[in-house]
């Protein structure tokens, strides 16, 4: 009886320590010609290296760091005096690193983790770009050589993030900079796009990392900026005309003037809408009546989609007769604001070649006011 208690107590205590131990995360490998040299592990999440541990590597350079798997991804580094290597910790993970200390940061091997072997790609390639960039500062001839540099690892780089848009090295990648300038520029509307494309990823799959809200917060800064330069832009066109002009392109990949089609035609419906929304065939039924009763006497429709589904908007915009355009930038367009569009449909109608812009207040009021105008 007495053995049975203490088989059940020490099964129990074993249970009690398998719950209580966190899942763990190994670092191990082995550093050449290192021998009396100290290895040290720091996470470098922060903005300032935070101890994690370190180890005196012997003649062998063997070493092994074992630690608590973090809540989110981290990112740490392996450093030998003042060369270090950059990786990152997102989950259970046994990763092997090997180096050796005359190159330690430019000549090792990293595997277990794919992320990490990114990294290593990204860390190797970034750095030989900064000694370039560096060195074209103060010689004239390497300048274009810099140039040419730096839009080849951007395109590499901006590849690696839609590869994988919501992983940590992902926001590695993007938070990068040379000389203190981003190579990911905010406020640059292609790099805005990549930016973006992150966030939301992160967004979806990883909504409680501190990174998401970084980069949220950097992609919506961009994109603030666009639409003030949109609304100023597109104020200036507007200083002689009621209404303010747009250029989307159609179903076909044209470019479509919404002042040219305000000036072919008497009178334009210029039509907000978003032809996922559950009452959109309901109402293009009802704008294909007016549509079909007005067109031979001086109506078009000019009709903007917000739809983030490209394929859904290219299946209807197909089937109807007027002009269908596509706003890219769906709800973060600057028409949103410029229009007033608080709701979706919203629709008003151009006369006069573009002296008048009247806004209905419904569909009933639409017929009543296009019935006044044509007749």
């Amino acid at each position: 009886m007495r053995k049975i208690f203490i088989v059940a107590v020490a099964a129990i205590t074993l249970l009690i320590v398998a719950c209580n131990r966190a899942p763990q995360f190994t670092i191990e490998g082995t550093i050449a010609n290192a021998d009396s040299t100290t290895l040290y592990l720091e996470n470098i999440t922060g903005n300032n290296p935070v101890l994690v541990d370190s180890v005196s590597l012997d003649e062998k350079g063997n070493f092994k760091f074992t630690h608590a798997v973090p809540e989110h991804a981290q990112f740490y580094r392996l450093r030998l005096g003042n060369q270090s290597i950059n990786l990152v910790v997102d989950t259970v993970a046994h990763i092997i690193c090997n180096s050796q200390a005359q190159a330690f940061a430019t000549n090792y091997t990293v595997a277990g983790s794919e992320e990490c072997v990114v990294m290593r790609e990204v860390a190797i390639n970034g750095a030989r770009l900064k000694a370039l960039v560096n060195q074209a500062m103060n010689n004239e001839s390497l300048r274009v050589e810099a140039l040419d540099s730096i839009a080849m690892y951007k395109a590499r780089m901006t590849e690696l993030v839609l590869q994988a848009p919501s992983s940590a090295v992902s926001y590695y990648i993007l938070m990068q900079r040379v000389n203190g300038l981003p190579i990911f520029d905010t406020y640059d509307y292609a790099d805005n796009r990549v930016i973006a494309a992150a966030a939301t990823a992160h967004d979806i799959y990883a909504p409680d990392a501190p990174r998401t809200e970084i980069l949220r917060n950097i992609a919506l800064q961009g994109m603030a900026a666009r639409r003030e330069e949109q609304k100023q832009s597109l104020e200036i066109e507007a200083s002689e005309i009621a209404y303010i002009d747009v250029e989307l392109y159609d179903l076909v990949g044209n470019m479509r003037k919404l002042s040219e089609v305000v000036a072919q035609n008497k009178v334009v419906l210029l039509d907000f809408t978003a032809y996922a929304l559950d009452h959109s065939p309901a109402y293009n039924i009802e704008l294909n009546n007016i549509y079909e009763q007005y067109n031979k006497r001086g109506l078009e429709i000019y009709q903007v989609s917000f739809d983030t589904d490209l394929n859904r908007w290219q299946t209807v915009a197909d089937n109807l007769p007027w002009v269908c355009v596509l706003e890219a930038d769906n709800v973060q367009s600057a028409l949103i604001s410029l229009y007033d569009v608080q709701s979706l449909p919203t629709c008003y109608i151009i006369v006069d070649n573009g002296l008048q812009l009247i806004r209905p207040e419904s569909m009933e009021d639409m017929k009543k006011k296009l019935s006044q105008i044509i007749g």
